[in-house]
């Protein structure tokens, strides 16, 4: 789908999605989804692989429309999971005489972020399908040992959430005993849901990262990497700086697709420290439209002009300006929760 001809006809196809009559992204997509098969109906991509790319972007399409059918009950689900891990910080706080001052967000990825990525996928042939439509992002704030504290916060959340170590778990469902019923049994209905660690791998090569181009990037020290050696397998660990300085940690929380109790529900977790999080958001090269390499190429193939958004007939969309002229995320991440804890903050259970 490199051919200037094919992107530019797929970005024809969503400007027509957006100016027929939506409640929401998931319509907005049915309708290129709509658009796109009429199109392969009347041979327009003649190319052999570009039928192939377009049937494998269609796929991922399926499923987006999919799950994004669902994202009454993910959306709940999310905003539950941020609840119960203000609870592990308190616990953590607590129990490890520790003084995390965290930050939690809870966003849905925007329809057009995951359409460029569909598309920059199956551009490169990959059936996988995306798994970072619902994030929960933590900010560590403390000024001093800020990587250490991210790096011993992550397993602790995950180790509770997944059972990874029956030590911790309990430990913490003791530590809830002090919390009045209401609040235990919401925390224990999260902790009762079968949540798996997806195996997910970095792709880029973190010998590419030259420090004496990024002096300020902060990283991690050995003992920060042993927190998290045993998720080496289910993780990326970007605090190992990619090529322009990104640091990060990724996880994947979910659900088997068999499961009983919110079949196939994914969420990424990402933990990074304040000065990480200022360099991806603000620096010129680190910043999110640039930092996800080879996405921002089909990023313009969905993204609408000044006319295009005028035309678009979306309810509570209306403009790239800012959220408040897109309510539901089409063009920015739809942020729906956003919880600060830290030893000041906590209640007077303690």
């Amino acid at each position: 789908m490199n051919q200037n001809t094919t992107l530019a006809s797929f970005h024809d196809a969503y400007a027509q999605a957006t100016r027929k009559p939506s409640v929401n992204p998931v319509e907005v997509a049915q309708h290129l989804m709509d658009i796109l098969e009429k199109m392969l109906e009347s041979n327009m991509f003649t190319s052999k692989e570009d039928y192939y790319q377009i049937n494998l972007f269609m796929n991922k399409l399926a499923n987006c429309i999919s799950a994004r059918e669902k994202t009454f009950e993910a959306t709940n689900m999310c905003t539950e999971i941020l609840n119960v891990m203000m609870y592990i910080v308190a616990w953590v706080n607590e129990e490890c005489c520790k003084k995390v001052d965290v930050n939690i967000t809870a966003r849905r990825k925007s329809l057009e972020s995951e359409l460029a990525k569909a598309m920059e996928l199956a551009n490169r042939n990959i059936p996988t399908q995306i798994k970072d439509r619902f994030g929960i992002r933590f900010i560590i704030l403390n000024q001093e040992d800020a990587i250490n504290l991210c790096c011993f916060l992550a397993p602790k959340i995950l180790n509770v959430l997944c059972g990874l170590d029956i030590t911790d778990r309990l430990s913490f469902i003791n530590f809830t005993k002090k919390l009045d019923s209401d609040t235990r049994e919401r925390i224990q209905k999260v902790l009762d849901l079968p949540f798996i660690l997806e195996e997910i791998k970095r792709t880029d090569d973190p010998k590419q990262f030259v420090h004496e181009k990024h002096p300020d990037v902060d990283l991690p020290t050995d003992e920060d990497r042993q927190y998290l050696d045993h998720l080496s397998d289910c993780m990326k660990f970007y605090l190992d700086p990619k090529e322009n300085g990104y640091q990060s940690i990724h996880f994947v929380l979910g659900i088997d697709s068999f499961s009983k109790k919110m079949p196939g529900f994914r969420v990424e977790l990402q933990f990074r420290t304040w000065k990480m999080h200022k360099y991806a958001e603000n620096d010129m090269y680190a910043n999110h439209a640039i930092h996800k390499s080879g996405v921002d190429e089909f990023t313009q193939v969905f993204s609408l002009s000044e006319e295009e958004q005028a035309q678009s007939c979306i309810s509570g969309f209306c403009s790239y300006k800012d959220t408040e002229n897109d309510l539901d995320g089409i063009h920015f991440p739809k942020i729906f929760s956003n919880r600060r804890i830290n030893n000041i903050s906590l209640p007077n259970w303690r």
